[in-house]
């Protein structure tokens, strides 16, 4: 090889492999500081894609598990309250009991009466009382949609929700008066009406708020709507469209598929009047009788769905202990793609710096290589 000043052909190539070492060693350091085996897609464009679609599986499973702890978590408390009223039936079963004796007259029997009634009307609040994040649960109104209106009282801003249960097709008309604050709901199929007092001055232009229809099944919230003006019946209508799985069916989202990965559960109401002990009275030996007929069938029909609760529940536990199973296996396949093999990087990275140091030691010597050629022209 020939030696020129003009060109240091030794410096050159100890400069490339300098930049080599260096630059090996600074993607380890990257790789080290990030505990990632994979900091930019040339790393490793294929296990990229795998590794981030494993990590978004991960993700989705963690939110699935919540999903199932809280979908456990609405069961136990309808069984809960199911169980409520399981011992109230028994209650009132005791009572129709006591009242078919001979020896009670009608008078003693209409005191037992008077605790009957009293017994039928803590089932129904049992049934309004029990709610999950503000959603009736055991009143059949969980998987109830609305079609609504174009009026300003059902439409833009406002939320319907189902607060009890609700006939499939059944229309509502809304109507108000602004200056008194009176607002009225009407069930066009039932002719039901209740109307709620809000006070003068109440229905402004900039509403927001809840009007709540107890005794319907039906809530309107308000973010913002304009209520200064009558609301005419016509418009402002609400009409009751149960989900796919009918009236009181409670979905649960327990994966990542959002068709397959999904458990429904249906939370019939469990009023009076479901159960079919709406009305009795023990006032007389034979209401007595008839009344302990109607309420070993409802005890029947709340051990029954008590039953589908209890299923549910084991199912969904089996769910989550499958997802934490899941988690576990898909966070390990992620884990060899997308991160770092510690000791194998540390090595590499020391190598990388000893190599470094040496290319930068002889690139030194590379540059004084000219300063030997003047020596010639001495």
């Amino acid at each position: 090889m020939s030696m020129t000043f003009a060109t240091n052909a030794a410096s050159n190539s100890a400069m490339n492999y300098l930049q080599r070492n260096s630059s090996a060693q600074a993607s380890s350091i990257a790789k080290l500081s990030s505990g990632s085996r994979i900091v930019k897609a040339s790393d490793d464009a294929a296990s990229l894609a795998v590794g981030t679609k494993l990590k978004a599986d991960v993700t989705a499973l963690k939110q699935a598990a919540t999903n199932a702890s809280q979908a456990s978590s609405l069961l136990q408390v309808a069984d809960g309250a199911l169980s409520r009223i399981s011992d109230t039936l028994i209650r009132m079963k005791s009572l129709a009991t006591q009242a078919q004796s001979t020896v009670l007259s009608d008078t003693e029997r209409g005191y037992l009466d008077q605790e009957f009634g009293a017994m039928e009307e803590q089932i129904d609040f049992i049934v309004k009382s029990t709610r999950f994040n503000d959603v009736s649960i055991i009143s059949g109104a969980m998987g109830t949609n609305f079609t609504t209106g174009a009026g300003v009282g059902v439409s833009t801003g406002v939320t319907v929700r189902a607060t009890g249960g609700l006939t499939d097709g059944d229309t509502f008309e809304l109507s108000s008066v602004a200056a008194t604050g009176l607002v009225t709901l009407t069930n066009t199929v039932t002719n039901e009406v209740q109307t709620k007092n809000l006070g003068a001055g109440t229905l402004t232009a900039n509403f927001s708020g809840t009007i709540a229809f107890e005794a319907l099944g039906i809530s309107f919230d308000y973010d913002g709507v304009d209520l200064s003006a009558d609301l005419d019946a016509a418009p402002n209508t609400v009409t009751v469209v149960h989900g796919p799985d009918g009236q009181g069916a409670a979905t649960f989202q327990v994966g990542v598929d959002a068709v397959s990965d999904v458990v429904t559960v249906n939370l019939k109401s469990s009023d009076a009047a479901a159960l079919d002990v709406d009305g009795l009275s023990i006032a007389t030996t034979a209401g007595a009788i008839a009344a302990s007929t109607a309420l070993d069938d409802a005890i029947k029909t709340v051990n029954a769905e008590r039953a589908t609760l209890g299923a549910a529940m084991s199912r969904i536990e089996k769910i989550g202990e499958n997802i934490a199973t899941t988690m576990e296996n898909l966070d390990a396949a992620r884990s060899i793609l997308m991160d770092v093999d510690v000791a194998e990087e540390m090595t590499k990275f020391t190598t990388n710096q000893v190599m470094t140091q040496a290319a930068t030691a002889m690139l030194a010597q590379a540059n004084q290589l000219p300063q030997n050629l003047m020596r010639l022209l001495q």
